[in-house]
């Protein structure tokens, strides 16, 4: 299928990019709140769900102590 407005063949919908539990493990928990985030967005519910289960795997952020 090409794109009428350029000679660049239009990418399918859907998902490009499939992630593995190994690529997950080495993104910082900030990139993957984020992943996490744009998944659910984008109903990508498998990632989504694979992002949760490394989440639960990191240490939980401590409130700050008052003074």
């Amino acid at each position: 299928m090409k794109n009428p407005r350029h000679d660049a063949p239009l990418l399918p919908r859907g998902r490009i990019v499939n992630w593995s539990r190994e690529q997950l493990d080495k993104l910082s928990t900030e990139d993957l709140r984020s992943l996490r985030a744009n998944a659910e967005i984008r109903k990508e519910t498998e990632v989504e769900a694979l992002c949760d289960d490394v989440l639960a795997t990191r240490p939980k952020a401590r409130g700050r102590k008052s003074p």
